[in-house]
């Protein structure tokens, strides 16, 4: 049987064809079908057997095929046998680590295998946490390929989720949607559409779809944890519902894939991850106990790099709820560092998070507000919303809020906020505000500059301008008086939200002329303001 036959075998059978795989080994098996069973072992969950065969693929591996599917497979290995990271039979030959070597090696691949082993390489990569390198394997900016082995493949969906994945856990979820909408979209099988549907999940949560993501999770809790893949398809939906907060039903999730309550059948990265959900689920429940029993599990995976960020996160929220913000700041930070150095953008969202929650402790609450505001700002433009969610969550503890998202206008104002930009609408002064909501005039301005920044503009007339369609006439007995042809031209332009040189460019006039005119406009319909103006003029288009 051919490589790319034996080949095709194994990714069919990974999702779920009913195929036979014959490993062929024998005295002196092929390298690349020792590489390839090592795969399948992985796939099935042997841990210890992956890790033997894949040791004997990468001694024996004599050609850029079968050293570069070594490499991958000796990379699953080390993602899932804890002795992986010290034993020196999973590194390269030439004594590195095999990702790292696959990475320096120049040597081509065949091209049909070179898609296929640069996802299982970038699949390595991202199963040790090391999120940036996987982004390198996979050259993000191509996108997934459209066919593998020559043709339409069922690991197809594997390698289209597997983009979909590391844009996620590199925090950017707007490019995640993409690859995952391409997932979900081109799946054919039942186990195809629960895989996708979970990396779904996954990216949606962070996105705060909160209904798209419990339905997905729905989905995905269908699959029985027979397999890796299966594994996996219950812990992306537990990453998913834990993002938007529920803590309770992702630990569930996680103890169904796990298989007990150390979660051995996971990858290191998600036993660590799991078993941080547990704890955070025991802390949100109020049970002490409980969570140090879970701290006590984590620990044994503390000195594991994989792990580390997740250790430290562990023990900041419990040293946090124990009342020893020192502790919980030191060890998030840590976490932070630790986080930040492999590209865990999702994870290092959380530690920043853990750190302002502790220094809220310390009584550093100014510090803490402007951290997580540049946190929410930054994860914003990449689409990663649920830090949102959870940055306000910790200052709501406190009596703060985060400002308001941009552009969130109307809908990112509380109550009291959209009071406040209604008089500001309506030409209302700060003191005239105060007096009418009987509020200090401090209190006012820090109302209003929310406003300003709620509906992205700089001036009062921009806010007019935003809410014109919500603005009535003035309650007088009167219809403003009538305006000449050039005060209405000059007062349609501003009610747009122009200055007077942009009024001027617009009608080829002087800008002292437009002063005139807006200042004769004032003066006919008795408002103060610009922002009364343009208030005033949103009632006469209302029932003109």
């Amino acid at each position: 049987m051919e490589r790319g036959e034996r080949l095709d075998r194994v990714l069919r059978q990974v999702m779920g064809d009913d195929v036979s795989v014959d490993a062929g080994l024998g005295d002196d098996p092929d390298p690349f079908c020792l590489g390839l069973e090592a795969l399948r072992l992985f796939w099935s969950c042997d841990h210890a057997g992956c890790a033997r065969l894949a040791a004997r693929a990468l001694a024996a591996a004599d050609d850029p095929d079968a050293r570069a599917l070594a490499r991958a497979v000796a990379g699953l290995a080390v993602a899932v046998w804890v002795p992986g990271i010290r034993d020196p039979a999973l590194r390269d030959p030439s004594g590195v680590d095999p990702i790292d070597a696959a990475l320096a090696d120049p040597a081509p691949l065949s091209p049909g295998f070179d898609p296929v082993v640069r996802a299982l390489l970038a699949e390595a990569a991202l199963a040790n946490a090391r999120v940036d390198v996987a982004a390198r394997l996979l050259d993000v900016d191509d996108g997934p390929p459209a066919a593998l082995l020559g043709g339409p493949h069922p690991f197809l969906t594997f390698v289209r989720a597997l983009w979909a994945r590391v844009a996620a856990f590199e925090g950017e979820i707007t490019r995640a949607e993409q690859f995952v909408g391409l997932a979900v979209g081109e799946a054919r099988t039942e186990r195809e559409t629960l895989f996708a549907s979970a990396c779904a999940a996954l990216v949606r949560g962070n996105a705060d779809l909160r209904l798209e993501t419990r339905e997905l999770a729905d989905r995905a809790e269908r699959m029985p944890p027979s397999d890796t893949l299966a594994r996996g398809v219950l812990v992306l939906a537990a990453y998913g519902v834990l993002a938007i907060g529920e803590s309770e039903r992702a630990s569930r999730l996680l103890l169904l894939g796990g298989g007990d309550a150390d979660l051995s059948r996971l990858r290191i990265i998600d036993r660590a991850l799991g078993l941080e959900t547990l704890l955070t689920a025991a802390l949100d429940a109020g049970d002490q106990d409980a969570a140090e029993s879970w701290l006590a599990r984590l620990a044994a995976l503390a000195e594991h790099p994989v792990s580390a960020p997740s250790y430290h996160r562990a023990v900041s929220r419990v040293r946090l709820a124990a009342g020893d913000a020192d502790a919980a700041l030191a060890a998030a930070e840590r976490a932070l560092r630790d986080a930040r150095v492999e590209g865990r953008a999702i994870e290092a969202a959380t530690a920043e998070i853990l750190r302002a929650a502790a220094q809220i402790a310390q009584d550093r609450r100014g510090v803490a507000a402007r951290e997580l505001a540049a946190l929410v700002s930054s994860s914003q433009v990449r689409g990663h919303l649920a830090v949102r969610r959870s940055a306000a969550r910790e200052l709501r503890r406190v009596g703060r809020r985060l400002p308001p998202a941009a552009a969130s206008g109307w809908a990112g104002l509380s109550p009291r906020e959209r009071e406040v930009a209604m008089l500001m609408a309506s030409g209302g002064s700060n003191a005239a505000i105060a007096s009418r909501l009987f509020l200090s005039e401090h209190t006012v301005r820090i109302h209003a500059s929310r406003v300003l920044q709620a509906f992205g503009v700089a001036t009062r007339v921009g806010v007019a301008v935003a809410l014109a369609p919500m603005l009535s006439l003035d309650e007088r007995a009167d219809e403003p008086a009538p305006l000449t042809a050039r005060q209405r031209e000059v007062l349609a332009v501003l009610a747009t939200g122009a200055g007077n040189r942009q009024i001027a460019a617009e009608l080829g006039i002087a800008v002292t002329t437009v002063e005139k005119h807006v200042a004769a406009i004032m003066e006919r319909w008795d408002v103060d303001s610009r922002g009364a103006l343009v208030a005033l003029a949103a009632g006469v288009r209302a029932v003109g």
